[in-house]
């Protein structure tokens, strides 16, 4: 979940939404103010890994590899 504090109270001037953005679907909301918001939602492969020991009930992670294999 992202929070976006920054958009609350703002007043909507105009909202697309893209299906087909150019990264995927897209929302692009611009404000009253003369500020922007988009949001993409990207559809790429991710690698998830993780060393952790389970000892009973919750697994405790020792390292997340994760970080290093999603470059931004």
């Amino acid at each position: 979940m992202i929070e976006c504090n920054e958009l609350t109270s703002k007043v909507v001037r105009l909202l697309k939404i893209y299906e087909d953005g150019s990264y995927g679907p897209e929302i692009h909301i611009e404000f009253t103010d003369g500020t922007t918001f988009s949001a993409c939602l990207r559809n790429h492969p991710a690698i998830e890994a993780k060393y952790f020991r389970d000892d009973g009930g919750e697994p405790r992670i020792l390292r997340d590899y994760s970080a290093f294999a999603n470059p931004r």
